[in-house]
C-alpha cells in the first residue's frame, strides 16, 4: 500500500546525491580551470544546474573547449560510447583535413562497436602500440603520420589509466574516463592534444 514511498524516497535519494556530486566537481573544476586560466588565459565559465563549469582559450590559433560530462554526451563531445562520466579536451583547428581517426586504450564494448561500424581497423607496425591501443581510421597512411614514434611513446608513457583520442576534419578530441581530480590529468589531456595538432600540417602537405 505504502509501496510508493519507498520510490519516493529513493528517488529524492538519488537527486540528492546527484546535485552534492555535480557540485563537488563543479568546485573541484573551477579551481582548476582557474589556475589554467593563469596558465593559459581564456574563460572560465562557471557551472549550471545541468552542465558542469567550461574551460576556453585559444593558443597559436588553436581553440580549447575543456570540461566534463556526466554520462554519454555525442552532442558537447562530438563522440558516442561513453556510459559513465568522462573528462575532455576539445582542440579546434583553422584548417581541416576530411580524415576520421579513433585512437583508444581500455576500449569499452560500445567503443569498439561504434568504430567498428564507422571506421577500418589500422596498425601502425609498433608491436607494443598496436598492443596497447585499438586504433581505426580512414586513411592508413594519415594515421601512421600522426601517430609518429615521439607521439607512440608519449601515449604509451601516460599516466592516465584510460584514453580516447578521436579526431574529425579540424577537431581533436582527448578523453579520460572519470571527473578529472587534479590540474596535471588536464594538462597532460591538452598536451597529448597538442602533440597531435602539430602532426597535422604534415599530414596535410604528405
Amino acid at each position: 500500500m505504502y509501496w510508493w514511498l519507498g520510490i519516493t524516497a529513493m528517488i529524492i535519494a538519488a537527486l540528492a546525491y546527484g546535485y552534492w556530486d555535480h557540485t563537488i566537481q563543479s568546485r573541484n573544476l573551477t579551481a582548476i580551470f582557474a589556475r589554467l586560466s593563469a596558465k593559459y588565459g581564456g574563460d572560465v565559465k562557471g557551472s549550471t544546474l545541468l552542465i558542469l563549469p567550461q574551460f576556453r582559450f585559444e593558443l597559436h590559433g588553436r581553440r580549447f573547449l575543456i570540461t566534463a560530462m556526466p554520462t554519454s554526451g555525442q552532442a558537447t563531445a562530438g563522440t558516442t560510447g561513453y556510459t559513465g562520466p568522462f573528462t575532455f579536451v576539445n582542440l579546434e583547428l583553422p584548417f581541416d583535413t576530411a580524415q576520421k581517426i579513433q585512437i583508444v586504450r581500455n576500449a569499452g564494448i560500445v567503443d569498439q562497436v561504434v568504430a567498428t561500424l564507422s571506421l577500418k581497423q589500422v596498425t601502425v607496425g609498433d608491436e607494443d602500440f598496436d598492443k596497447a591501443f585499438r586504433l581505426r581510421g580512414s586513411d592508413c597512411k594519415f594515421a601512421a603520420i600522426l601517430l609518429d614514434e615521439t607521439v607512440r611513446q608519449r601515449l604509451l608513457n601516460s599516466h592516465l589509466p584510460s584514453l580516447d583520442i578521436r579526431v574529425d576534419g579540424n577537431k581533436i578530441s582527448v578523453h579520460m574516463n572519470g571527473f578529472a581530480k587534479t590540474q596535471f590529468e588536464i594538462e597532460e589531456l591538452i598536451e597529448i592534444a597538442i602533440l597531435i595538432a602539430d602532426r597535422y600540417p604534415i599530414g596535410i602537405v604528405s
